[in-house]
């Protein structure tokens, strides 16, 4: 991006750019559509033609203009002026990236090292604690600060840093997590008990990104694809462990063992995700406070085929989540018994909202970067019809929900909890919040309606949408005084 601000020609070379961006981008994505239409005998190629045309006027006009522009020998020199400068700050902030990325992998090689010793149960050598204790003490490399000679290179390093961190941020959603200080602060203190096989429970309220954890632990951390088993009141241990089913063989009708999610995980070495622990009957809770003291290389006795051992394959670990036990919400959740909670020793962890602990009036930085990386492009831009200035506000309406229903009644957060509720200490907010996932939807809904739906009307649609009237009231007032009109 050219500092399109200190002058009108690179302001107008930087909004040609992006203009032929768009175009280009038009043109591909309709050519796919029009391909895929084809194959399937659609009709509209009449339309399909006139707009590939009219994509096609719309860049030679652009381009021309671009080329006007550069072609003028003044104009030219402020552009080569800009575009240096701004390779200049490339560079610097690719350095400073770089420092930071081989920190990164100082603290995984370290990681590595204590990794290797708990699969092996044992504990570190001399050599290997003071590797380790060596890694962890390293400092990212801050000599690329000394090329820094002027405020206005200060802001364009601290730009380029910011668009690599979207970038950074927007993989990491797609991915399934976006990393924040709490996330990387729980994977780093449960690698270890995965990988001994021990089971890991994370409590929090909804929405707050509980599975998208426990399916990155499963899958980065142990490195193997998790069997998901969601919780309902109705499941029962057959379809957990496994049932017999009647098959037809050489002309007979004979029984067969058909094992469930948990002894697929069990035999081929596993992690299981028991997502909503919490709303699986109390029966089969019991039975799970067994399986629970079961760690790789032990055996499991598989009562519904017959008593039939099953041995354990490493890899095998038990990831579970729970909602909130709260009387107000999470309807058909039964609360955890101290007996299954102490199964998972110390690791339960409680996964919070992000920014919990933020001052009402400081920014969101958590959901802010939530925000951006659910809207940006591969090259970490936004798209135009949803300004930085939108996405701050909706970060700011979304944590203050997720504050206001988590219980919060600090300063400026109590604006929203009625009098009745404050006085039985009642969270403001009974069944519904702007979650991080509610948040990411949304924003994605707008930026994938090509400008024809804005964040007024999204958020609008969402209030419609809360049974709890109360509730309807509050988002409102969270989102009005964002800036917002709710209609």
């Amino acid at each position: 991006m050219l500092p399109v601000d200190s002058d009108p020609v690179l302001g107008e070379a930087a909004a040609l750019r992006a203009e032929t961006h768009r175009i280009r981008r038009a043109m591909a994505i309709d050519a796919r559509a029009e391909t895929r239409a084809e194959a399937r005998a659609d009709t509209g190629t009449d339309v399909a033609d006139g707009a590939a045309r009219s994509h096609a006027r719309d860049l030679a006009r652009v381009s021309q203009r671009l080329g006007a522009l550069i072609d003028d020998p003044a104009h030219r020199r402020v552009i080569d002026a800009a575009l240096q400068s701004r390779a200049a700050s490339l560079r610097i902030a690719i350095a400073a990236r770089r420092a930071e990325t081989e920190a990164r992998r100082d603290r995984a090689v370290a990681d590595a090292v204590v990794a290797r010793a708990v699969r092996g149960g044992r504990e570190l050598t001399g050599t290997e604690s003071e590797r380790v204790r060596e890694l962890r003490a390293r400092r990212p490399d801050d000599s690329w600060q000394s090329a820094i000679d002027s405020v206005e290179r200060r802001e364009a390093v601290l730009e380029a840093l910011g668009t690599l961190r979207i970038r950074d941020a927007r993989r990491e959603l797609r991915e399934g997590l976006l990393q924040t200080e709490q996330m990387r602060g729980i994977i780093s203190e449960a690698g270890p008990a995965l990988r001994r096989g021990d089971p890991v429970l994370l409590v929090g309220e909804t929405g707050g990104a509980k599975t998208a954890l426990a399916e990155h632990l499963g899958r980065v951390v142990l490195g193997r694809e998790p069997e998901l088993i969601s919780g309902y009141g109705d499941i029962t241990s057959a379809q957990v462990v496994g049932t017999h089913e009647l098959r037809a063989e050489n002309g007979a009708t004979v029984s067969v063992f058909t094992p469930g999610p948990l002894l697929r995980a069990m035999r081929e070495g596993r992690p299981v995700i028991l997502d909503e622990v919490n709303a699986m009957p109390p029966e089969f809770l019991k039975r799970l406070n067994r399986i629970l003291q079961l760690r790789p290389g032990d055996t499991l006795n598989v009562q519904e085929d017959a008593g039939r051992p099953v041995t354990i394959a490493a890899g095998f670990a038990i990831l579970a989540t729970a909602n909130e036990q709260t009387p107000h919400r999470y309807r058909g959740l039964d609360r955890l018994s101290a007996e299954l909670v102490n199964r998972f020793g110390a690791n339960a962890y409680r996964v919070h909202y992000p920014d919990t602990g933020c001052d009402y009036a400081a920014f969101p930085a958590e959901n802010g970067l939530l925000a951006v990386a659910a809207v940006a492009d591969r090259h970490g831009a936004l798209p135009e019809h949803l300004p930085s200035d939108a996405l701050i506000r909706a970060a700011r309406a979304a944590f203050i929900s997720q504050q206001v229903f988590a219980g919060e009644h600090g300063a400026g957060f109590s604006d929203y909890v009625s009098a009745e509720r404050e006085i039985d200490g009642r969270p403001g907010l009974e069944e519904s919040v702007i979650a991080p996932r509610t948040l990411v939807a949304i924003l994605q809904k707008v930026a994938g309606s090509a400008g024809e739906i804005g964040l007024d009307r999204a958020f609008s649609r969402f209030v419609e949408g809360v049974m709890h009237r109360e509730d309807r009231r509050v988002l409102a007032l969270i989102l009005e005084g964002q800036g917002f009109r709710i209609r």
